[in-house]
């Protein structure tokens, strides 16, 4: 009897032929404040994608009653669209051929879905893995969004003036994953956006821009971020609008302004966390009435 580990998680309907590939890749959860960072990896796939040609299978990773199975309508017909992690060719992407993979951060047997992980990047022979992430900081949204890169080798650090993260305290995915690369001689660079924490339940296309803009200055990637515009002018309208209504807001948004670069990489003391929520509710409040129908 084959034990069940033994077989592989990973599914490749089809093999493209890759030069030089970089992976870049995505996950929906912990590491994806305001969604910026799923976001842009959807907008590379729509942009510059083709079908799936691998997927990671879900059965064993997802809880699906926190990750739910999604129902479509696609061509006349209702299907079922399972939570898991694909990847996808990019086109046009100059000399080096890039594969965007995208899925939601596994609630299980993460040493596993690794595994399956590793198989993809030697499948693809990847010289390169760019893992986009967003963490939640005191930078205010009338600034824009910074974003931050570490890289898990010298040789890497040193061609694109970034450092090994020093960061300390609980890992998600992305963490997990670049020390896993690290450890088998994977080249690897983790790209942070830094989005407001005021703003848990917005899906922010300010951060995912920056996040693609730092990808085109690494990498040869042709991509038009005017796509994007319309939803960052209704994402700032949205904002704008909340702070007419709200003098607290105002206030709070004033004091993030004036705070230094290095206090506003930060996510707010514990101290001003509470203050902070009851904003957090009230405008998330304010932007559910927004978009709820007239009666």
């Amino acid at each position: 009897m084959t034990d069940s580990t033994d077989r592989s998680d990973l599914s490749i309907e089809s093999l493209p032929e890759l030069h030089d590939s970089i992976l870049i890749v995505a996950w929906e959860g912990w590491n994806d404040a305001g969604e910026s960072a799923s976001t842009a990896a959807h907008f590379l796939a729509r942009q510059l994608g083709g079908r799936p040609f691998a997927t990671i299978d879900p059965e064993e990773f997802y809880d699906f009653t926190e990750a739910r199975p999604m129902a479509r309508y696609r061509d006349g017909e209702r299907v079922i669209v399972w939570p898991g992690t694909d990847f996808i060719q990019l086109r046009g992407s100059g000399g080096r051929d890039v594969v965007v993979g995208f899925g939601i951060e596994p609630h299980y047997r993460w040493k596993r879905y690794l595994r399956a992980m590793t198989e993809l990047v030697e499948a693809i022979d990847a010289r390169l893995v760019i893992s986009l992430g967003a963490v939640a900081s005191g930078t205010p949204h009338t600034q824009p969004v910074p974003v931050t890169g570490s890289a898990n080798n010298p040789s890497l650090a040193e061609r694109y003036r970034m450092r090994p993260s020093r960061f300390e305290g609980p890992s998600g995915i992305v963490g997990v994953f670049h020390d896993h690369c690290r450890r088998r001689d994977i080249g690897g660079v983790s790209l942070w956006a830094a989005v407001p924490h005021y703003l848990p339940g917005i899906t922010n296309p300010v951060g995912a821009r920056a996040l693609l803009r730092a990808v085109t200055e690494m990498i040869d990637v042709p991509l038009d971020l005017e796509p994007l515009d319309g939803a960052i002018e209704h994402f700032h309208q949205q904002l704008d609008e909340a702070l007419e209504e709200n003098e607290d807001l105002r206030e709070y948004v004033s004091r993030l302004e004036q705070a230094s670069p290095q206090q506003a990489q930060e996510t707010p003391a514990e101290s001003e966390l509470p203050s902070a929520d009851e904003l957090i509710e009230g405008l998330e409040n304010f932007l559910r009435q927004r978009q709820e129908p007239d009666n």
